[in-house]
């Protein structure tokens, strides 16, 4: 959802958007976790990085040139190094992920650094049949996806766009910290 007044895509940038999930009549899987994530693109006359108020730039937003490419609102909002913030499981969890991008204007590459979507719903539909160990999906602004993800090993995921310069130097970073035993019969560092 988002609004429908005059400036709609400023008023998005800004964060006026998200998702409403509509569950099937007979309920979804049974998982540990469920994620939210909402990725927008932010316009400013401020530099990235820059400290203080940014004012919005509607140029930069008519060049499709954001500032700031974000994971629920902040910079590197949901990782260890933000507020401690990163998401957590354990080995032998499973966690399903409801994506949604805002926009306005940037498609994502949406992937999980380190791990596969073992079921995804595409467009956010439970209608259709799931797709199984995909590994990256793209989200077109004003659309969503679902996508469970096993957690097999000790590790740290990282949720990102694989646009991978909106993570490194735009913010749109999201990470699950996963702990518990090691397994080496599935992974091993030192082979």
């Amino acid at each position: 959802y988002h609004c429908a007044v005059p400036n709609m895509d400023m008023h998005i940038s800004a964060g006026m958007f998200g998702s409403i999930l509509v569950e099937p009549k007979d309920g979804l899987p049974e998982v540990d976790h469920e994620i939210y994530l909402g990725q927008h693109d932010v316009y400013t006359k401020g530099d990235t990085g820059e400290k203080g108020h940014h004012a919005f730039d509607i140029d930069s937003m008519m060049r499709e040139n954001p500032t700031y490419v974000l994971m629920n609102g902040e910079k590197y909002a949901m990782t260890a190094n933000n507020h401690g913030h990163a998401l957590e499981a354990e080995t032998g969890e499973t966690a399903r992920v409801y994506f949604v991008n805002g926009g306005p204007n940037l498609t994502s590459s949406f992937h999980a650094i380190g791990n596969v979507w073992s079921r995804l719903y595409p467009k956010g539909s439970f209608s259709t049949e799931a797709q199984t160990d995909i590994e990256t999906t793209s989200v077109a602004p004003g659309t969503t996806t679902a996508a469970m993800m096993e957690f097999p090993v000790p590790e740290t995921i990282k949720l990102v766009d694989h646009a991978l310069t909106r993570v490194a130097r735009k913010g749109c970073l999201a990470t699950v910290n996963v702990g518990g035993a090691e397994n080496p019969e599935i992974y091993t560092a030192d082979p």
